[in-house]
């Protein structure tokens, strides 16, 4: 037991400059593996996000009437509400078809390097047209969802505005990219981790 007072103010103070030197220590080595996520979505080659091709986006992204089945959309496997998942072993599809995997996140999925588990597609534009044509999934066809979107007035003046000066805007790849412009758009770049990586000490406690 350390009695005499400069002893213990001492102490406190090679203790207090230790667990500071620790806290130095530990972010450090997280920025030297980890990046925040930044705060705006990046710039896509050839995908200006536009406010309307967004709206177009999500709107498609929500969309059951994409899926043969009229009953599965996106957002059925990628659920924004559950944290860009389902939550299952794995994802559900078209007649109670069960996947060969369980769904990614699709929260910072933009900044992957590549898509799918596999990373077959380079980008979410290619990501997204798969689900849609896969038996397993979506179980749709390019013509089968562009006719069920043309028989929508709404869909297609949507179109028209994502997409100004095309000819004919309803088109399957127009939909893919609409639905990365909004895709891209789902980041997270205020979570406590990143707060942490950008120099707040404070935004993890002790166990975390």
């Amino acid at each position: 037991m350390i009695k005499h007072p400069l002893a213990k103010a001492l102490t406190l103070s090679l203790g207090v400059a230790a667990g500071s030197a620790m806290a130095d220590n530990l972010m450090e080595r997280a920025n030297s593996m980890f990046e925040p996520i930044p705060k705006y979505p990046p710039v896509i080659d050839g995908n200006e996000l536009t406010q309307a091709k967004v709206e177009l986006g999500k709107m498609l992204f929500f969309e059951p009437r994409l899926s043969s089945s009229h009953l599965i959309s996106c957002n059925t496997c990628h659920n924004v509400g559950l944290g860009g998942d389902d939550e299952l072993p794995t994802s559900i599809g078209h007649g109670w078809q069960k996947g060969p995997r369980n769904s990614p996140t699709v929260f910072n999925a933009v900044f992957n390097a590549a898509q799918f588990w596999d990373g077959r597609a380079a980008d979410l534009a290619e990501q997204a047209k798969g689900p849609v044509q896969a038996g397993v999934e979506m179980s749709s066809t390019p013509d089968r969802v562009v006719a069920t979107l043309k028989s929508m007035p709404e869909y297609i003046e949507r179109f028209e505005d994502a997409f100004p000066g095309q000819e004919n805007p309803v088109t399957f790849d127009n939909m893919a990219v609409a639905i990365e412009a909004y895709e891209a758009t789902l980041i997270t770049p205020e979570a406590p981790f990143d707060k942490y990586l950008r120099g707040d000490t404070s935004a993890l406690n002790e166990s975390e």
